[in-house]
């Protein structure tokens, strides 16, 4: 009899570890199996649904016509990508010779041009201010000379105009004397699109007629133009260090020049180039060699702040 129950005892031990496992096994299909399988029966729907949505727009594209590629050249001639203050600065040279007046001295300052509610895709715009000293004999060439600036294709804001004159003419001297005025006007330009810096306006700059150009170009330094390089700075007073100790060779004991040998000295300021100092001290360009020799220089850059010999 006890045989027959312990037999009894493992069939239905039998039975309910068969009944455990198919607890667990619909347990698992009915908590993650059939979710899954609702998932990705949603999913594939999703896809073929993308996929006829995605042919539908590759049907309209190609059925559209080539739309050609246009330059932002035009519209850079209004509102460019870099400041292009020389393109300012030539059409202020030819306002001056067109109304016969003279600029005394031009100023340029950029920022950024504050909008108090811009246009989508407007919040980087960037404001040149341009401030100029000018001399002008009557209000009649004033304006001419505010006429041949706003003849640039550039958009133009002129701020202010402020003058300073004698007043009421009481005399015949007075007729003769001219307006003193300062304008300033402001141009912009969009930094932010530099993907178009290619497509902009270029400044037309002819050859240097044996003259050397003070503009940079090609991203270098051209001669006859000013370095601030440090390692430059070094080569070039080393140069002169040693044109010095051979001029002290030509000098006597005491430490005097020879009467035959004059010079002075001169501190090259920014902006310099050996044509400018040869205009200065030689009234040509001849000085340039001579100045060139005198400190021991193999090209004409000369370096900010250095200082350079110059034989009279």
């Amino acid at each position: 009899m006890s045989s027959l129950t312990r037999k009894q005892k493992e069939v239905g031990l039998i039975v309910l570890s068969s009944l455990f496992c198919l607890a667990i096994l619909a347990y698992s299909y009915f908590t993650f199996y059939s979710p899954k399988k609702e998932s990705l029966a949603v999913a594939e729907t999703t896809l073929t649904t993308d996929r006829q949505v995605l042919f539908a727009l590759e049907q309209q594209l190609a059925d559209q016509p080539e739309i050609p590629v246009v330059s932002s050249l035009e519209l850079q001639k209004k509102v460019p990508v870099d400041p292009l203050s020389e393109l300012v600065l030539l059409q202020i040279e030819k306002a001056e010779v067109v109304s016969q007046s003279l600029v005394q001295s031009v100023s340029f300052t950029e920022g950024p041009f504050v909008i108090e509610s811009p246009p989508e895709g407007v919040e980087t715009l960037q404001e040149l201010l341009v401030s100029l000293s000018i001399e002008t004999p009557t209000y009649t060439t004033l304006e001419t000379f505010i006429d041949e600036l706003e003849k640039l294709d550039r958009i133009l804001i002129v701020d202010s105009i402020q003058f300073s004159s004698s007043g009421e003419v009481t005399t015949v001297e007075q007729e003769n004397e001219k307006l003193q005025l300062t304008l300033t006007f402001s141009a912009f330009y969009r930094p932010d699109l530099i993907e178009l810096l290619e497509e902009g306006p270029k400044v037309d700059t002819p050859p240097p007629a044996e003259k050397g150009n003070p503009l940079p170009a090609n991203n270098g330094v051209n001669t006859g133009e000013v370095e601030s390089s440090e390692d430059e700075t070094a080569l070039v007073d080393g140069q002169i260090i040693e044109n010095i100790e051979t001029d002290e060779e030509a000098t006597s004991d005491s430490g005097t020049v020879s009467s035959n040998f004059e010079s002075q000295t001169y501190t090259v300021q920014p902006g310099d180039t050996l044509y400018s100092i040869s205009i200065e001290y030689y009234g040509d360009r001849s000085g340039e060699q001579k100045i060139k020799q005198a400190n021991g220089l193999h090209s004409n850059k000369i370096v900010a702040n250095s200082t350079l010999v110059i034989q009279k």
